[in-house]
């Protein structure tokens, strides 16, 4: 996916302010090393799991209209992140992997199954952006890594409360 791309994915979902922060953000993997691109690489493989997931899920034709409207809105961020991730490695001078996470995927047979794998699906990449933040050496680099965990951190609270699962989380710590 070339930059244009990416900031047109930015611009038509989240406008000017988007692309801003995509501009910084590629300009600062530009410096990246090796290490900080091997994150945002791993990154890449999360974003496409999560895509992947959200394809299975609407392919099952079980979404209420509601929840299937939360789930392509959860899928863009998702395309959204790639696209970024994808840009800063390019201008970090990587190759963006082609890889996806490789995710355990349940039987799927009711709206409720699909719920619960998205929540962990979203778990999952919440722990997984949560664990690289310290990893970065660039802390603009992890900035946005941090971003991108608050918004897998809101996905998992709305399928907590699509679930009927109150509170979303056990205490006043997540683990």
């Amino acid at each position: 996916m070339s930059l244009s791309r990416a900031r047109f994915l930015f611009a038509t979902s989240v406008g000017a302010s988007g692309v801003v922060m995509l501009d910084r953000f590629v300009a600062r993997a530009a410096q990246a090393d090796a290490g900080d691109l091997s994150s945002l690489n791993s990154a890449i493989e999360l974003e496409r799991a999560g895509i992947k997931a959200y394809d299975a899920a609407a392919a099952t034709k079980l979404l209420s209209p509601k929840v299937a409207a939360y789930a392509a809105m959860f899928k863009r961020d998702h395309q959204m992140h790639l696209a970024a991730l994808v840009a800063a490695v390019q201008a970090g001078g990587g190759t963006p992997s082609l890889n996806t996470a490789k995710l355990p995927y349940p039987q799927l047979t009711t709206e409720r199954d699909i719920l619960i794998f998205a929540q962990g699906v979203e778990e999952k990449a919440a722990s997984t952006y949560l664990s690289v933040i310290p990893e970065f050496k660039d802390r603009d680099l992890a900035s946005v890594a941090g971003s991108i965990l608050g918004v897998e951190t809101i996905h998992v609270g709305v399928l907590a409360q699509a679930l009927g699962d109150f509170p979303p989380y056990p205490s006043g710590f997540v683990k």
